[in-house]
């Protein structure tokens, strides 16, 4: 993957975009470092168009993985466990957790 992009946010964060050279695919990745350790990662998996179907939301004793059904709604897989949320809509939990 190629870097595209990479900015640094007022809260210390870093959020680094990439690009795919085989597929297009594009990947954001929002990185929290605290003296040179990371303490937590938000990914957001994106098709060429730019269009997100993954969020994966990691940090020490946490890694859950946010999945875009076909209907629009979320599966959410944490600690082994599977929950589909019919009700909430994909694109929102990729706005809530990624803090736009």
């Amino acid at each position: 993957m190629t870097l595209i992009n990479s900015i640094t946010r007022a809260d210390g964060s870093v959020l680094r975009t990439y690009k795919s050279a085989k597929n297009g695919n594009i990947t954001h990745i929002l990185r929290f470092d605290i003296a040179g350790q990371n303490i937590s990662s938000k990914t957001v998996k994106c098709d060429a168009k730019g269009i997100p179907y993954k969020v994966i939301d990691a940090a020490k004793n946490r890694y859950d993985v946010y999945v875009k059904a076909e209907d629009g709604s979320t599966v959410l897989t944490s600690k082994g466990k599977k929950v589909s949320f019919p009700n909430l809509v994909f694109n929102t939990v990729c706005e809530k957790i990624f803090g736009k």
